[in-house]
């Protein structure tokens, strides 16, 4: 090897005195077939990479081989809690089955699905209400293993993973009706931008419950920290601020907590938040995020596409529901008694050290 050059297989193989397939063989990772690579020998060939710190050409034995040990996961934003923690989880176990995850945002998967740049894809990254995509068609056709994150899609050829939230939406807005008047929202976009099926549980909570729509109480976060953000700000430095505020997002939910901190509010005895996604982060913040979600699904994802790419899962696809449901903690279940006014009756409702409602009425101190 001259001075300053790569090192390649074939000086491997040199350094470490056996042929070039050995070296091939052995850094593939391969342990099955006909072939028997002795440990001594599979040693000497390691030592030698790592001395002479050789780097495979992922690429050239990608084309090689018809394959590229590749696995991209295509998510929106990683300032969003559901996208960072399917990215982390990715990140965490496609290394330990061989897999090098790549982390493609918004719609930059298209193209590089579509030019071979991976084995396998997690689509997590999809428009809400698509029930058909012709980039997933395409690359079903041509055998490319995929999960697809969607409510609204059907397996053809791909698994789906299916949000069903609407039930765990309407629990999460009738707990914050049972003892609030005033709940703001936060959601992630106009109704005009993308489907607003989230939005669309809360005022229909509301309507169940008897509480106008308060277009005042409302905001739009656009899906950036940023903004949700200064929403929470604004809405809780109204003269009439609301007691709750139900966020569409996680990412949301995290800000309007900030924002609460930042005005010396205190979460949840001034102010309940509850987001939806039931996020890593969400669960590990303090106090911990009530979010209405599903029970943790990122493994599961991660599994289903490492089935599908070692052909244990069904040609044609298979649909797994996941049933979202309210999880309470901390920024609605207090640790000690908390009061929440009621604007409209002047009386105040307080929450037990357990999180159970105290019907007692405490007039409020004026």
């Amino acid at each position: 090897m001259s001075k300053g050059s790569k090192p390649t297989i074939r000086d491997v193989a040199t350094a470490a005195g056996v042929s070039l397939t050995t070296v091939s063989y052995v850094l593939s990772g391969r342990h099955g077939g006909t072939t028997r690579i002795s440990p001594p020998t599979q040693d000497r060939v390691l030592s030698a990479v790592k001395e002479l710190g050789y780097v495979p050409n992922q690429a050239a034995r990608g084309m090689r081989r018809g394959k590229t040990d590749v696995v991209a996961v295509a998510i929106g934003n990683l300032e969003w809690p559901w996208d960072r923690a399917l990215a982390t989880t990715a990140a965490n176990i496609l290394p330990e089955r061989g897999y090098q995850p790549v982390i493609l945002l918004g719609e930059d998967w298209r193209n590089f699905m579509m030019s071979g740049g991976a084995d396998g894809v997690i689509i997590g990254y999809f428009p809400e209400a698509k029930s058909e995509d012709e980039t997933v068609t395409e690359l079903a056709r041509r055998g490319v293993a995929q999960v697809v994150i969607s409510g609204t899609m059907e397996p053809d050829g791909f698994d789906v993973l299916a949000p069903e939230p609407e039930a765990g939406l309407a629990e999460g807005v009738a707990f914050l009706t049972a003892s609030h008047r005033r709940i703001a929202c936060i959601r992630r976009a106009d109704p005009a931008g993308r489907p607003a099926s989230r939005f669309a549980s809360y005022a229909q909570g509301l309507e169940e419950a008897g509480i106008p729509l308060d277009e005042s109480l409302v905001r739009t976060s656009r899906h950036r920290p940023a903004e949700a953000y200064r929403a929470a700000l604004e809405l809780l430095q109204l003269p009439d601020r609301p007691t709750a505020i139900l966020c569409t997002d996680d990412m949301e939910a995290l800000q309007a907590i900030r924002a609460a901190f930042r005005l010396g509010l205190r979460v949840p005895e001034d102010v309940q938040i509850v987001g939806v996604g039931n996020s890593t982060e969400g669960e590990e913040y303090d106090p911990a995020l009530t979010t209405v979600g599903p029970e943790p699904i990122f493994e599961r994802v991660v599994r289903m596409l490492l089935d599908r790419l070692e052909s244990s899962a069904p040609a044609e696809g298979i649909r797994v529901a996941s049933p979202w449901k309210l999880h309470q903690r901390g920024t609605t279940l207090p640790h000690s008694n908390a009061q929440f006014g009621d604007p409209d009756s002047g009386r105040e409702v307080s929450f037990t050290k357990e999180g159970g409602l105290d019907h007692t009425a405490r007039p409020r101190s004026s």
